[in-house]
């Protein structure tokens, strides 16, 4: 039996990995999702054999090391280096290239999978169409990714990028400085803490000469065992002071940065794990349609309400391209926003999803750990389409995670 923790260190369980399917059971891979998602329902986790086709590469090898071999760039890569190409795609993953280069599911020409009863398949755009975008931002619960067949369009990897950063009050003037032009990859960092909305907005492209630069494989930052709780809770506006030195500190202009500074910003100070009780810690991630961003203040307004925000980040997204999956990418915008779990306020949070669900805003599921049933298939309309098709391919619920056991996703 082996031991598996969520990344926000929420769910954990321990499981017996296999190549044969027992149900119930789920595929899992280094387990970035902050909640319940990659956790199996069932104590079995099925590892399948992957595909020998010389052209499908390995679902379990990281987007990083699969991005350093081919040098490759992939369109919506994470903010971790390790996380798997399975993961990657059963996610529907996005980055800060969104507007433009779209979310995972823009890399990806074709997939072989292992449905419930066995059988292994085939499915692209145009061969089994309907189970190749369920299982992307499927979660794991369409079967399981043997191999990845990538699309020919993907950029050259680049290791060195030219930065610019600008800082400014107020979401209204954020989205009205925000850019995501073509090869620009763009984040904004927002004070929640400070009733003026102090924000800091960086953009970083390719540097123009970058063929001279050497290609460095990017390893994930070191996480340390401590954390200083008193910090998550703000205890004498300490982490109000935290984010004043940051804004004050952060320097307008230019400079250069190298690929991990820009792809995996995640560090001491940006993990949230430091600053929380037992390293625990609850995301709250969601979209937000272009048309009703004039409502992001109100809306932040409420999800703050009775909590402590440890950290906000904020990117534009484009729109999904199929209503098929359970991604929650649409055209418009997503904030990202930490919370100490061990003081989360799972009773206001539903003031939230209520508020959000009305402007029709979609909570990402792959960080998610409070929605529940109900809340879920008001937000994910398309919810029916989906659970169609998989009904079809996994009748006995073989695939099930704690997060559809949770969501009654498969409540047949």
């Amino acid at each position: 039996m082996k031991l598996i923790n969520s990344w926000g260190n929420t769910s954990n369980k321990y499981i017996k990995i296999s190549n044969s399917l027992k149900s119930p059971t789920l595929t899992i891979g280094n387990n970035n999702s902050y909640g319940d998602v990659s956790m199996p329902l069932g104590n079995n986790s099925y590892l399948p054999s992957p595909s020998s086709k010389s052209n499908y590469l390995n679902p379990f090898s990281s987007i990083e090391d699969l991005m350093y071999k081919n040098t490759i760039t992939f369109f919506g890569v994470p903010g971790k280096s390790n996380v798997t190409i399975g993961g990657a795609i059963a996610s529907d993953v996005h980055g800060k290239d969104c507007s433009w280069g779209g979310s995972f599911i823009k890399n990806i020409k074709s997939l072989n999978l292992v449905l419930a009863n066995g059988d292994s398949i085939n499915c692209s755009r145009e061969k089994n169409s309907e189970i190749f975008f369920t299982t992307i931002g499927g979660y794991g619960l369409t079967g399981s990714i043997t191999g990845v067949e990538l699309n020919n369009n993907l950029i050259s990897l680049t290791e060195k990028y030219c930065r610019n950063l600008k800082k400014g009050s107020g979401f209204e003037s954020l989205l009205n400085n925000f850019t995501n032009e073509k090869n620009e990859y763009s984040v904004a960092w927002v004070d929640l803490l400070n009733k003026e909305r102090n924000w800091v907005f960086e953009t970083s492209a390719p540097k123009k000469e970058e063929s001279k630069s050497k290609v460095i494989q990017t390893k994930d930052a070191f996480e340390p065992g401590l954390s200083l709780p008193f910090i998550g809770r703000n205890v004498l506006q300490s982490m109000s002071y935290v984010n004043k030195i940051y804004y004050k500190l952060a320097k307008e202009g230019s400079a250069v940065k190298d690929r991990r500074e820009v792809l995996y910003p995640l560090s001491f100070v940006s993990n949230t794990k430091n600053i929380s009780k037992k390293r625990k810690i609850i995301q709250i991630q969601f979209s937000l349609p272009k048309k009703n961003e004039k409502h992001i203040d109100d809306l932040i307004d409420v999800l703050i309400y009775k909590q402590v925000p440890l950290l906000c980040s904020l990117k534009k997204l484009s729109n999904n391209e199929t209503e098929l999956n359970l991604s929650f990418i649409q055209e418009g915008w997503t904030i990202a926003v930490d919370f100490s779990y061990i003081n989360f306020n799972f009773k206001s949070i539903r003031f939230f999803y209520k508020k959000l669900i009305s402007l029709e805003g979609k909570i990402y599921l792959a960080k998610d750990s409070s929605l529940k049933s109900e809340e879920f298939r008001e937000m994910y309309q398309n919810f029916h389409s989906w659970s169609k098709i998989i009904k079809k391919i996994d009748p006995n619920n073989m695939f099930q995670s704690q997060m559809s056991k949770r969501l009654e996703l498969k409540n047949w």
